[in-house]
């Protein structure tokens, strides 16, 4: 088998088209976040609160890319804030 062969499905998307990813993410994303998070206030400290969203995030992840490409993807995120942390 070729390392074509094994590509995963987050190597073999398309590009993205920059402008719909921030449209889509202002006006229908973060909206419905927000919301959520509006209506998770006193149900759970705010730890846990963001921890249901990171779960639920990662669910959503791995239902769109597969568990192989989810679990890349939360890779490179991590890498991204522990660097950011490091400046």
């Amino acid at each position: 088998m070729s390392n074509k062969e094994n590509a995963t499905t987050a190597d073999s998307l398309k590009p993205e088209n920059k402008e719909l990813v921030n449209k889509l993410a202002i006006e229908i994303m973060e909206p419905a976040i927000q919301k959520a998070i509006k209506d998770a206030r006193g149900l759970g400290t705010p730890m846990e609160i963001m921890s249901a969203l990171a779960n639920a995030y990662g669910g959503f992840l791995v239902e769109l890319l597969g568990h192989k490409a989810a679990a890349s993807l939360m890779r490179s995120h991590s890498e991204h804030i522990a660097s950011r942390e490091q400046k």
